[in-house]
């Protein structure tokens, strides 16, 4: 009998040599806008528990008060920083309805990178910016008339639960495609996400968005690994289990095996 492939060992190597390279990133910039503003920032953030948070705290101020970006902005611009994340944090604050949205979004009309933010007729959102035009629905909106959906979203835990998200929409309505890929960061390192698309179109719950699938790649620019329907979620799953060890999401463990065996 052949030994199965160890999914999660796999993927936690995968995932943490990224993170360090991530970190390793962040310290970079915390340290030298530090150095610029002869401020601790890690001191001087008590309620940040680690440089993500730290650096969260940084990248949100300098756009709520414009003053401070264009020195925290030449920084990020030495690391490949990719300036599309001031598109997600915009569109993650308006879909949230975040205390903060408003001084945000005046904070990047301010500096040049959003030029207008509106309401469309048909319940969605329009953002102008220096990348071109957006346009999103708010996902609990734009499944109004489902129930199960709706529900899903207002008692669910979102965040980080995209590969449970996508594949719950896929088998509530029986129909699309659930998408695990991976997506391009802040700093260009690249993440496993999983997301629904069906007729051109993809809801990503993790922000409660819906938006076309030509704006979503622009934002996000995925690499698909694995796409799953239900025709073929059976079979895929027990793929996984014949030849697989695994404590890994459903999508995700589809799309670590299924990347595995393409190398």
């Amino acid at each position: 009998m052949k030994e199965k492939i160890d999914l999660d060992l796999i993927c936690d190597k995968w995932e943490s040599e990224n993170e360090i390279k991530q970190i390793k990133i962040l310290k970079k910039v915390i340290n030298e806008y530090s150095v610029l503003c002869n401020v601790d920032f890690r001191k001087e953030n008590k309620f940040a528990h680690n440089d993500y948070e730290v650096f969260d705290s940084l990248f949100q101020l300098t756009i709520a008060q414009p003053q401070f970006f264009e020195g925290f902005h030449e920084i990020l611009s030495k690391y490949a920083f990719n300036h599309k994340t001031y598109l997600d944090y915009a569109i993650k604050k308006i879909t949230k309805n975040a205390s903060n949205t408003q001084a945000f979004i005046d904070g990047l009309i301010a500096v040049g990178m959003i030029n207008d933010v509106y309401d469309e007729k048909n319940n969605s959102v329009s953002i102008k910016s220096c990348f071109g035009k957006y346009n999103f629905f708010f996902a609990n909106k734009y499944y109004i008339e489902n129930k199960e959906v709706v529900k899903y979203i207002e008692n669910g835990n979102l965040d980080r639960n995209c590969h449970i998200n996508a594949l719950f929409l896929l088998k509530c309505l029986k129909k699309g495609e659930a998408v695990t890929a991976k997506c391009s960061s802040m700093f260009n390192n690249l993440y496993y996400h999983s997301y629904y698309r069906c007729n051109e179109m993809i809801c990503d719950l993790n922000i409660n968005c819906v938006m076309s699938e030509e704006d979503y790649n622009k934002i996000y620019s995925p690499h698909i690994i694995s796409v799953v329907n239900m025709d073929n979620l059976e079979e895929k799953q027990n793929n996984v289990k014949n030849n697989c060890k695994s404590t890994l999401e459903n999508l995700l463990e589809i799309a670590v095996y299924e990347e595995f065996l393409n190398k």
